[in-house]
């Protein structure tokens, strides 16, 4: 399927987690059939918490110049891949894989990137108050629908 103006963030939202699904050997602790992506912060009480570490993946679209009838227009995408572990090296490999993946040209045919950045560690206390660490990666890329 092709990213329309009817599906802006689902289908977005899947070509870019199949990008990260196809990035091999991902996860560092090598689990199978393991949910890696969230659309938001799973629950880590959960009784079907996978574990650490995780990728939460969330798409923004915006428009430069507005085109709110049917012709077609350059839309923009912010995509914030957040990764986060209490591994400070789980989320530096799971930074160089995607950020590799990213210079792979004809991995994201769908997408022209503008711009990669990244934050460095930041850290935050899960409910069970153990220190976790978490990485943004940003990037900003276009499209025309």
């Amino acid at each position: 399927m092709s990213i329309t103006t009817s599906n802006l963030y689902s289908e977005s939202y899947s070509v870019w987690e199949i990008f990260l699904k196809a990035i091999p050997n991902l996860d560092p602790k090598k689990r199978y059939r393991i949910n890696l992506i969230h659309s938001s912060m799973p629950n880590i009480n959960d009784k079907g918490f996978n574990g650490y570490p995780f990728i939460v993946l969330s798409i923004g679209v915006g428009e430069a110049k507005p085109s709110f009838d049917m012709r077609i227009s350059e839309k923009t995408f912010r995509i914030l891949i957040s990764i986060w572990s209490p591994e400070s090296t789980d989320i530096d490999g799971m930074s160089d894989k995607i950020i590799n993946g990213l210079r792979t040209e004809g991995n994201l045919p769908e997408f022209q990137v503008l711009s990669l950045d990244n934050s460095n560690f930041s850290w935050d206390l899960d409910k069970n108050g153990k220190k976790i660490l978490f990485r943004n990666i940003n990037i900003v890329a276009k499209n025309r629908i």
